[in-house]
């Protein structure tokens, strides 16, 4: 049984834009699954909704549309969560300083959520000392504030804090984006240690596409709003199938240098401008920087099909078969 099930999820957002009311759509009808004890990464250029689905799932948004089913049971995700679901899922957050509070000691800000749970104190300082420990923080540590610690050792906090709870499920928002890489490869490490000592189950968000293939097990490309491929992260990687997958992972650096791909960051993949999620193109929504683009690509949003088992990509090429396309290289 699947820990996490998301159902056709959307949300929008009311905005002003050119001087009028707009809804600008940031999760448009997203269904995706997560299995207990692996890693679900979610990629995609920045805007294309990773962080909004992030806060739908632990409930800091309110969806618009759609279903959630988590342990078996459903989630209302258009209502304010129960203290006993916010305990069962977390979130680690981007910028490590910014989720601290800085006049709250280490262990106040790990042993907060305890508090507002009605853990005892006695517990509290146990459950404490206990996920310092795990994530590699000195006891010495508990009186320090967050500014006598580097990044690295703040985000460890935050992950401690996250752990305090016994979750189920934590959700990690660019959660190494801000650190160094040597940084990011310690954490990385001690994510998965603590996967298998908790026994966790994560869906981990980054804009780094070499990050989220080390950690991830399975992973969702997101797209303005929508899933356009998803499946085993090793498979995806080694041969993507929609023409957004392909041009995303030949915008990685390689140090063979007999290949010729840019050293460019995620958000510019083909060098067009990514349309407007506000007004996002009729049909598919990246028929207007695909290479192998028709007519139908303008008139109908491409369904989901399952090229293989467990993969499935949103796109016309594969309506009628599920035959392999060519990279745009070859084209």
């Amino acid at each position: 049984m699947e820990l996490l099930e998301l159902i056709d999820v959307s949300k929008q957002f009311h905005v002003r834009a050119g001087g009028r009311r707009a809804r600008l759509s940031a999760v448009d009808q997203v269904s995706l699954t997560v299995r207990p004890g692996t890693t679900l990464g979610i990629v995609g250029e920045s805007g294309c909704g990773k962080s909004t689905l992030a806060r739908v799932i632990v409930g800091l948004h309110l969806a618009d549309d759609g279903e959630m089913i988590f342990d078996g049971k459903q989630v209302l995700t258009g209502k304010r969560r129960t203290p006993a679901e916010l305990q069962r899922m977390q979130m680690v957050f981007q910028d490590p300083s910014s989720a601290l509070n800085p006049r709250a000691t280490i262990s106040e800000s790990i042993g907060f959520p305890l508090q507002v749970q009605g853990v005892p104190k006695t517990l509290i300082a146990e459950r404490v000392e206990k996920v310092m420990r795990d994530v590699g923080l000195p006891a010495a540590y508990a009186s320090h504030y967050p500014h006598q610690l580097s990044g690295g050792q703040r985000q460890r906090v935050n992950i401690a804090r996250a752990l305090a709870l016994q979750p189920k499920l934590v959700v990690l928002d660019e959660a190494v984006s801000a650190l160094d890489k040597s940084i990011q490869a310690q954490v990385l490490n001690l994510l998965s240690d603590l996967q298998e000592e908790y026994g966790l189950t994560y869906v981990f968000i980054s804009h780094d596409l070499n990050v989220v293939r080390y950690i991830s097990d399975d992973v969702a490309v997101m797209y303005l709003g929508q899933v356009v491929e998803s499946g085993d992260a090793q498979e995806l990687y080694d041969n993507p199938q929609h023409p957004y997958t392909q041009l995303l992972l030949s915008s990685v650096p390689t140090l063979d240098p007999t290949q010729s791909t840019r050293d460019e960051p995620v958000d510019s993949t083909d060098g067009t401008e990514i349309p407007s999620p506000i007004d996002p193109p009729s049909g598919c929504r990246f028929r207007t920087r695909c290479p192998f683009a028709m007519d139908v690509c303008a008139q109908v949003a491409p369904p989901r099909v399952a090229v293989t088992e467990g993969r499935t990509v949103a796109c016309h090429l594969y309506a009628d078969s599920a035959v392999p396309l060519p990279h745009p290289q070859e084209v």
